[in-house]
C-alpha cells in the first residue's frame, strides 16, 4: 500500500484527471458555442463565434420573444442533458478499473456547474440565459426562487460528487479508506482543478464570457463543500482486477493537449455564419 502512495503515483493520477478537466470543461463551452449556431440558423439570424465569444450580426429590433428564448436557453439544455448522459456513462462503467471514468465525472461536474451556476446567477448576467429573464420579466419573486434551485442544484451536486470520487478510486486502487482518501482526493480532484483552472483562463485570455470568468468560482465552493463531505464516506473494497495499476491514459492526455492547442489557434478568428 505505501508504495501505491508513491510521489510518482500521485501526479499520475493527477495529470489524467488534469487532462479529463480541461478536455471535459472546452466540451461544455463548445457545445454552448454550437448551441447559438444552430438556434441562430432557425431564425436567419449570421452569427459569427471565435474561443472565447460569440456575435449576433443582426439590429436589435430584429430580436423577438421566441428567438431570444430558444437562443439563450438550448445551450443550458443542451448542457443539462450531456451532463446526465455523462453520469449515465460513469455508472456504466464504474465497476471497471477503467481511469477514463474521470471524464464522466468532470463532463457532469462542470454541465452542473454551468446549469445550476446559470440559474443562480441568472438575474446578474448581462448575456446568456440573463437574456432569456429579462425578456420573460419575471417577478421578483420567481426569479428567487429560480436562483435557490440553482443554489440546491449545486450543493446537492456537491455533496453528490463526493460519492462518485470515491467509487471512481477503484481505477487504481482495491479499496478506498481514510488513508487513501486524502491522497486520492488531492491527485483526482484538487490538484486538476487548481492546475486546471489555471490552463482555462490562459486559453481564454484576453477575454472570456460570463461563466468563464467567475465559474471557478463557484467550482471551488462545490469542491469545498465536497471536500468536507468526503470526509465521512464509508470505506470501499472493490472486486479484485488483473487491469487495475497505476498507469498515464497517454491517449486522453496527448487529445486534450492536442485540442487545446489547436482549438485556441484555429479558433482564433472569429468563423461567421449566414444562412
Amino acid at each position: 500500500m505505501n508504495s501505491q502512495l508513491s510521489r510518482k503515483n500521485f501526479w499520475i493520477i493527477a495529470v489524467n484527471s488534469l487532462a479529463a478537466f480541461v478536455l471535459s470543461y472546452l466540451f461544455i463551452f463548445y457545445l454552448n458555442q454550437l448551441s447559438y449556431v444552430l438556434t441562430a440558423g432557425m431564425y436567419d439570424y449570421e452569427i459569427s463565434i471565435n474561443y472565447n465569444s460569440y456575435f449576433f450580426h443582426i439590429e436589435p429590433y430584429e430580436w423577438t420573444h421566441d428567438a431570444v428564448v430558444t437562443i439563450f436557453s438550448s445551450g443550458y439544455l443542451l448542457t443539462l442533458i450531456f451532463g446526465a448522459l455523462s453520469l449515465l456513462g460513469f455508472y456504466q462503467i464504474v465497476a471497471d478499473a477503467i481511469p477514463f471514468k474521470v471524464f464522466f465525472f468532470w463532463l457532469s461536474f462542470h454541465a452542473t456547474t454551468y446549469f445550476f451556476g446559470g440559474l443562480m446567477l441568472g438575474n446578474l448576467l448581462t448575456d446568456g440565459i440573463g437574456h432569456v429573464f429579462n425578456w420573460m420579466y419575471l417577478a421578483d419573486t420567481v426569479k428567487m426562487i429560480i436562483s435557490l434551485i440553482g443554489f440546491f442544484g449545486l450543493l446537492i451536486m456537491a455533496i453528490f460528487c463526493a460519492r462518485l470520487v470515491a467509487l471512481s478510486s477503484n481505477a487504481y486502487f482495491d479499496k478506498y479508506n481514510e488513508r487513501i482518501a486524502p491522497f486520492f482526493v488531492t491527485a483526482q480532484v484538487f490538484v486538476p482543478y487548481l492546475i486546471g483552472s489555471a490552463l482555462i483562463y490562459v486559453y481564454f485570455i484576453p477575454d472570456a464570457l460570463f461563466h468563464e470568468q467567475f465559474g471557478w468560482i463557484i467550482m471551488g465552493v462545490m469542491l469545498l463543500i465536497f471536500y468536507s463531505r468526503s470526509r465521512y464516506n464509508d470505506d470501499l473494497l472493490f472486486e479484485e482486477d488483473d487491469n487495475r495499476s497505476i498507469r498515464p491514459m497517454r491517449v486522453l492526455i496527448i487529445f486534450t493537449l492536442l485540442f487545446y492547442v489547436f482549438s485556441r489557434v484555429i479558433m482564433h478568428n472569429r468563423i461567421y455564419f449566414t444562412w
